[in-house]
């Protein structure tokens, strides 16, 4: 059983209900398609027998419900937590912790690299998850009898399969493994605007030059703080296409901006302007701060096959742990760390299980030899 909450007198009773709880398990449904930040539509939580969907859109005060998801003795567990962490914060000011996230937790386990949540639950609990309603539009009231059970099920199962996960990583001795992913995902700098970076996402910037990528992110930090002020996708407010061509071509005057196509005369009007005070702006950032693409350089041949051995060990490693070596790397990360003369692959728990080894093996510390038939690594004293 679980309730539907659109009051206020139903969510306070609620929550006097959980407040005193160790953990609590919580999902999020929202949209985004016709906004710049997700719309919160349906908020589901779990705690023991405690369970419910609470109606955000009917409800204008939450901030009983944040005071718990907020609450620094009270673990948060989710699955794939960092859109549902995105919108808590959006909302609160906020990012909820501690928490938990099933998801890291569970490539650590070996059982697959970013699992979904219904392949988890399968895979845990043996439940087959309906996918009836995986497109349903929540914003849309009333919600069906249907929508609600499909929405309850990402908490009631995950209830579940929190103290089954961490049961299996602490008889592991893994417990403390994903706490650096979990730290990432609730430093609230994850979920800061950063306009003047945005420029790296746009589409066909490869064939520019440095002087017109310098334009291009100016222009590209205006569209990103424009989308965040009125709330829109930035496609709505311009297409990436359209800045690649006013970076490309820098036109000199609105008329000339109206030409270039996918701008109407109603942008050119509004926007014109703006767009050439963007333009002029990234052309007068001195030269030796215009950005510069980070092409991806085709690693030496030395490189390519030292890193290919280092794969294997990775795999080796992996293979004794349980898990997957994909879990842990990929060869482009390891030709990274070689290209950069990094000498470790990183600090967290993957880095942990194969820095040192990799080092010995780079050393000539170890060797790769056969035993049996089967790969092994080997002291050379």
């Amino acid at each position: 059983m679980y309730q539907f909450i659109d009051s206020p007198d139903e969510l306070t009773a609620f929550v006097s209900n959980i407040r005193s709880s160790e953990w609590i398990v919580i999902d999020t449904e929202f949209i985004r398609e016709k906004t710049y930040y997700p719309q919160l539509c349906l908020i589901q939580i779990a705690a023991g027998e405690h369970l419910a969907c609470i109606d955000p859109i009917a409800l204008e005060d939450l901030s009983s419900l944040y005071a718990v998801f907020n609450d620094p003795n009270v673990v948060k567990v989710f699955h794939a937590a960092q859109q549902d962490l995105e919108i808590l914060y959006f909302g609160s000011g906020q990012v909820p912790a501690p928490i938990f996230d099933t998801q890291p937790a569970a490539s650590i386990l070996g059982i697959g690299e970013q699992i979904g949540y219904a392949g988890l639950v399968e895979n845990l609990l043996g439940v087959s998850l309906s996918k009836a309603e995986s497109r349903t539009d929540w914003s849309r009231r009333p919600l069906s009898q249907a929508q609600l059970d499909y929405a309850i099920d990402d908490v009631r199962y995950l209830q579940q399969l929190y103290p089954i996960i961490t049961a299996k990583l602490d008889k592991g001795g893994r417990l403390n493994w994903p706490n650096r992913d979990f730290k990432r995902l609730t430093d609230p700098e994850t979920y800061q605007l950063n306009a003047h970076m945005r420029w790296q996402k746009v589409k066909g910037l490869q064939n520019l030059k440095s002087q017109q990528l310098s334009v291009l992110r100016e222009l590209a930090a205006w569209r990103e703080q424009e989308a965040s002020d009125r709330n829109r996708p930035r496609r709505w407010i311009i297409g990436d296409e359209v800045l690649i061509d006013l970076a490309k071509i820098q036109p000199a005057d609105v008329k000339s901006i109206a030409e270039i196509r996918g701008v109407n005369a109603d942008q050119a009007k509004r926007y014109g302007s703006l767009w050439l005070a963007c333009m002029e702006a990234g052309r007068n950032v001195p030269k030796d701060e215009w950005p510069v693409m980070k092409r991806h350089q085709k690693p030496s041949p030395e490189i390519d096959s030292l890193a290919e051995v280092l794969m294997l060990v990775i795999r080796l490693e992996a293979e004794k742990q349980g898990i997957t070596a994909s879990a842990i790397a990929s060869k482009k990360q390891v030709v990274s760390m070689l290209q950069e003369d990094r000498a470790t692959l990183s600090d967290d728990w993957r880095g942990g299980l194969v820095n040192d080894v990799m080092m010995q093996v780079r050393k000539g510390e170890l060797v790769l030899g056969t035993v049996d038939g089967k790969a092994q690594l080997i002291s050379r004293s």
